[in-house]
């Protein structure tokens, strides 16, 4: 469950974006933004879970290397033309290259040396063209002597395995039952939990958005509050609501975390302007 702070947090930027602008009602890719550091674990959990998925691939491309060796002739044979040589060859490549930078993305992430998660977005999808690579290519040998079809379908169907691994990492939210990507689940509920309780927070503050600012208007003594910046607005309607709403709430508790707030948000000055409004308002 996502903690009181994150949720406030999250709340205070989804207000924020509600009046700055009215259409902006928290789209995906502001919670995109918010979740940012939730996301950050969860694609550096993904690398995690897709290496581990992935041991053994690049052995297996090196063998794909060389049955393409031992059926030079068997290839040849099949198109003399030499272009189904040439597309086997890219195609090997291919697959050895994705295998090799699947092992360079969890190198990557540990040293941290940044754009290893836009690496881990080209990834993912590779994995569904190679697969479809292959099944254009069992197409094309299917003419080849059993011994030597035999050899290139049993690289595949290992490789067909391997990529079906990847969709469970590309796609996590299709597979609630696989138990290697329970670390995901947990993220991504725990995001979505977020998401929910702010929505809801913010909801319940913009439905009495007026009688909070009259307290505010009426607290920040000769200072109009069309002055107050958009975020110190935020943060004082949001503790404003708790403080005048939620009677069960100590509101000395909401107070400190409101300057918390304003500190993490705007700085020292906003964080004294913040406590002094919303004293007056607990005690009015």
């Amino acid at each position: 469950m996502a903690s009181r702070r994150l949720v406030r947090q999250a709340a205070v930027q989804l207000l924020y974006a509600r009046f700055a602008s009215p259409k902006d009602q928290g789209g995906p890719e502001f919670w995109r933004l918010v979740n940012d550091r939730a996301a950050l674990d969860f694609d550096r959990t993904r690398i995690k879970v897709l290496t581990h998925f992935q041991q053994g691939r690049e052995v297996l491309t090196e063998k794909l290397r060389q049955v393409l060796t031992e059926c030079a002739a068997a290839i040849l044979a099949a198109d003399p033309t030499e272009k189904l040589a040439r597309d086997l060859k890219t195609f090997s490549a291919q697959e050895h290259l994705w295998a090799e930078n699947c092992g360079n993305l969890n190198r990557l992430t540990k040293a941290d040396t940044g754009g290893w998660r836009h690496e881990l977005e080209k990834l993912l999808p590779e994995a569904s063209e190679l697969y479809q690579t292959r099944v254009e290519i069992l197409q094309r040998i299917e003419g080849f002597p059993p011994p030597q079809y035999k050899k290139f379908t049993d690289i595949f169907e290992k490789l067909d395995k391997y990529d079906a691994r990847v969709r469970m990492v590309h796609f996590p939210e299709n597979y609630p039952d696989q138990r290697d990507l329970d670390h995901l689940h947990r993220i991504s509920r725990e995001m979505k939990e977020l998401e929910k309780e702010a929505i809801k927070m913010a909801d319940h503050v913009e439905a009495e958005v007026a009688t909070i600012d009259e307290a505010i208007d009426a607290a920040s003594a000769n200072f109009d509050i069309e002055r107050i910046s958009k975020v110190d607005l935020a943060i004082l309607r949001l503790a404003g609501w708790e403080i005048m709403k939620l009677s069960d709430l100590d509101a000395a508790i909401s107070i400190n975390e409101a300057v918390d707030l304003a500190h993490s948000f705007s700085g020292a000055e906003s964080a004294s302007f913040v406590n002094g409004v919303l004293d007056k308002i607990s005690k009015s």
